[in-house]
Formats: structure tokens, sequence, C-alpha cells
């Protein structure tokens, strides 16, 4: 991954660290496109935008975990790198099952905009995983991934840590879903059981909202800025949701306070 050292994030503004999370934005090269339900990706991606600056929810960072482009298409990531940089804030983006890693490494790297693995501020450190498995829907992380997330825990063992993948490591009660999630999950959680400064692992991949706790850790699924799965569904089904995302609030002691927000957003005329 690209390291890109003149991306800043301010440690003056408040105790707290406040993190955006935004997935599955699906982006397509036609602006005048649509996928499911009659949906423009782009349209919904612009109304999550809007609702975010109209709740004044900037924040310190905004992390994109993957299903960025539907087809990845060098003109969905254009677009959305020129989204970003109206933002005024570090973006994080890792790559999703449509996406091309090396694509977005290309283009998602300048100004504010990062596809960066790792970033330290104040008392937390934030892990950004690939789970990608080449054209499949499935997650997967190999030995480098989970010696990379070793290692960064090996090393930083006085500062929180919250982890950030595409595909869902635990079960969520949905068949057709739970099949595309982290094939080596145990794997990854045997990692995690080593270090206690592990806080929390928020993913996307799956279109819902989803919140448990293991072993004192978080796991959050997140839902899309575009549509929603039914949750517990065993087939795919669309739900009525409109678009939606996280907002995390990490505190100084290690504490994860989070809210997901959903936006309206009706279908233009055709």
């Amino acid at each position: 991954m690209t390291s890109l050292p003149h991306l800043k994030i301010a440690n003056d503004r408040s105790e707290f660290i406040n993190v955006l999370q935004l997935t599955d934005s699906h982006l397509l090269a036609d602006s005048e496109a649509f996928l499911w339900n009659d949906l423009n990706t782009r349209r919904s991606l612009v109304a999550v935008l809007n609702h975010i600056q109209q709740q004044g929810l900037l924040g310190d960072l905004m992390v994109i975990s993957g299903d960025i482009a539907e087809k990845a298409e060098p003109e969905a990531y254009y677009w959305l790198l020129e989204r970003c940089q109206e933002l005024g804030l570090p973006v994080y983006c890792l790559p999703g099952n449509h996406d091309d890693p090396v694509l977005m490494d290309e283009i998602l790297n300048g100004m504010n905009v990062s596809t960066e693995s790792l970033v330290t501020l104040k008392n937390w450190q934030l892990i950004f995983l690939n789970s990608v498995v080449t054209q499949r829907s499935h997650g997967h992380l190999s030995k480098g991934q989970l010696g990379f997330l070793n290692r960064s825990l090996a090393d930083s063992l006085d500062l929180n840590t919250l982890i950030f993948l595409h595909h869902p490591p635990v079960a969520l009660g949905s068949p057709w879903m739970d099949a595309m999630g982290v094939d080596n999950a145990a794997d990854f959680f045997a990692v995690l059981d080593l270090y206690p400064q592990v806080r929390g692992v928020a993913w996307g991949h799956a279109h819902q909202e989803f919140h448990t706790e293991r072993q004192g850790v978080q796991l959050l699924g997140s839902p899309s800025t575009c549509v929603q799965f039914v949750p517990g569904s065993e087939h795919f089904q669309l739900d009525q949701r409109g678009p939606g995302y996280r907002w995390l609030i990490l505190l100084p002691g290690g504490q994860i306070e989070t809210r997901v927000y959903y936006v309206d957003c009706p279908p233009p005329a055709r």
C-alpha cells in the first residue's frame, strides 16, 4: 500500500476520535445508470454525504470499507476521489469483492484519500485489512494479511485498536450471506485473542446493520450507502430501508460508542 506522510489528523480538536464508516456504494461508471430497485448508487452516496454534513457529523476521518465500485471501473473511483476531496477530512479506502485493489491503489491515493493499511492517532490504532479473493464473493485473510495484523498489534500493545475489513468474520444468520463471509475467521480470531487492546471489528459486504460482542470486542456490521438486505433472510431479499452509514466515537479508555443512520433517498423519475 502507498504511504502518504502528508495525511495529518488533528489531535487537538477533542479527546475523542470521531470516525465515519461508509461501505458498499457499488458505484458505476455511467452517472445515469441504475442498480437494484431502480437506484442510482451515485445519487444515494451523495444523499448520505449530504446527510452527514447537514447533521454536522464530519469527524476526524472516514473509512470506506469496500465494494466501492460495482464493476471496478476507473471512472467510478475517479468520481469518488472528487467527492472525497470535497469533504476536508482524511478518507481511507479498502477493497471489497467487487473492487480491483490494484486500480484502487493507483487512483485512490492523493490529497486526503488513501489506501494505507494502518493509521495511528491519539491512543488508537486503526488497521485496514484486505479480505478479497479474486473473482470470488467470499472473503479470506491471507497469511500475509494475518502476519501484518499480528505485527501491527504486537508493535502497539499500548494502543486501543479498531480493525476494518470488507467481509463479515462471523455468521449473521442469513444462510446465503453467511456463505460469503471470511472463510478462515478462526485464524483471524486466533490472532485477535492474543491482544487485549483490540476493541472492535467493523465490516461491510452484508448490506445490513449488525452488532454483537465477542470476548469484550465489539463486532459491527454496517449498512450500505445504496440498498440493504433483509437480516436473517434465507435467500437474497432487499430491505425497505434506505441508504445508511455508521458513526463511531472512540474514547480514550478504549470504549466505542456507535450509531447507524439511514437516509431517505426516493428514486428519481425515469
